[in-house]
């Protein structure tokens, strides 16, 4: 039987740490120039910048935060214990955040995506979400939302799989106003009882012009937990 559980990210400078709770929210503003590789692959993972190892053995289901020098670099990603890297080209400021996240091919191998700019431009007076399923060991998930302007449980998607191209239309944002948007996530039959009781809950309150993305991720020990970036 897969259990579920779910973290609350801590307000930290740097880093999205995390202790046990039923709720995930939001974190966290950056000062300096940051890279942050979310591993939703199924092995551990090694980065590279510019060819130094600044993280290696990066837990499946992870998210490891470091700071590069401002400016452009080469990031590389490897699976640990392996010599084959992808590589590509980073641009880092002060007090911005570069996310790239290690998903698992069609195939079964490494690739990377950068969930930076998704080109999607939230008006004036309105809020946007999307949630990303990157538990590649979680199978078939049930999400369900209530947003600002809608308060009735609605499911995001069905059948929510594991999404190796998160900035395909499978992966949309979607448009409320300002306020405070709320996920529920669990699996059936473990957890039948839907909604009221699920056992992964991300509450996230927005300002008008915000926008959100929850991150599903396999938790240690089986389950999920979540991260908001």
């Amino acid at each position: 039987m897969r259990r579920f559980v779910s973290v609350m990210p801590s307000v930290l400078v740097l880093l999205l740490a995390a202790c046990a709770a039923d709720t995930s929210t939001m974190c966290c503003d950056l000062v300096l120039p940051s890279l942050r590789v979310i591993n939703a692959f199924t092995t551990p993972v090694d980065i590279l910048v510019d060819g130094t190892v600044l993280a290696s053995g990066v837990a499946a289901g992870t998210t490891s935060m470091t700071s590069p020098s401002a400016g452009n670099h080469t990031l590389a990603l490897r699976a640990t214990g392996s010599a084959t890297v992808l590589s590509q080209s980073i641009t880092t400021k002060t007090g911005v955040v570069n996310t790239i996240a290690a998903l698992r091919s069609a195939t079964g191998t490494l690739s990377t995506t950068v969930l930076d700019d998704t080109n999607s431009v939230v008006p004036a007076g309105f809020t946007k979400v999307r949630v990303l399923h990157f538990a590649p060991s979680a199978g078939t998930l049930h999400v369900f939302r209530t947003q600002p302007d809608y308060q009735t449980p609605v499911s995001w998607q069905f059948p929510f799989t594991y999404q190796a191209n998160p900035n395909s239309l499978s992966a949309p944002f979607y448009q409320s106003t300002v306020g405070t948007w709320e996920v529920r996530i669990w699996q059936s039959p473990t957890d039948a009882s839907g909604w009221t009781s699920a056992p992964v809950k991300v509450v996230v309150p927005l300002l008008g012009g915000e926008k959100r993305t929850i991150i599903i991720l396999d938790a240690p020990g089986g389950g999920v937990r979540t991260e908001v970036l």
